[in-house]
């Protein structure tokens, strides 16, 4: 994040140059290093008052990131069909209860029924459904959407998660 500010400053740097028609700016970045907003000097006097603004703005953003960097999410609101997302799994299982293998007749509406009682139902290897009360988890995480990539065998047009990857939905929409 703190790269992504970095050049931030760095562009608005250059597009006030070219504004002014100044000559070029020359900035070279070292990968990996952190340059503090400090360090970062005018390479002339007629530019020292874009830089103080650009870094009163960075100084504003870098707070207004960290900030949101503190706020944990602990899930994402559900979908109109009751969708969370998808989360990652392994053999001790992210929702432990009534792991059933519906077989190539799995569909969404038929793991909500075999997990009545629950609060999640996850979808995995096209013919799985599992149960559970428990989603927020820090060894299960919520996951890209790319990574629940097989349809369910019952219901072609759904993700049914994959490989110890679970599609999460509500029971009770």
């Amino acid at each position: 994040m703190k790269t992504f500010v970095v050049l931030i400053a760095f562009m608005q740097l250059a597009i006030v140059a070219s504004l002014r028609k100044r000559k070029p700016v020359s900035i070279t970045l070292n990968a990996g290093k952190e340059i503090p907003l400090d360090k970062i000097k005018a390479v002339s006097k007629q530019n020292s008052d874009s830089i103080s603004a650009i870094k009163s703005r960075l100084t504003d953003l870098s707070k207004a990131v960290n900030g949101l960097l503190k706020t944990t999410v602990q899930q994402a609101d559900p979908a109109s069909d009751g969708y969370i997302g998808c989360y990652k799994d392994d053999s001790n299982r992210h929702l432990k209860y009534k792991i059933s293998n519906l077989g190539n007749s799995i569909t969404l509406a038929k793991c909500r029924e075999h997990c009545k009682g629950y609060k999640y139902t996850g979808l995995q290897w096209r013919t799985y459904c599992l149960c559970g009360n428990e989603l927020a988890n820090k060894q299960y995480p919520r996951i890209p959407e790319s990574d629940c990539n097989m349809a369910c065998a019952g219901e072609k047009n759904r993700m049914c998660g994959s490989g110890y990857r679970n599609s999460i939905y509500l029971v009770k929409p």
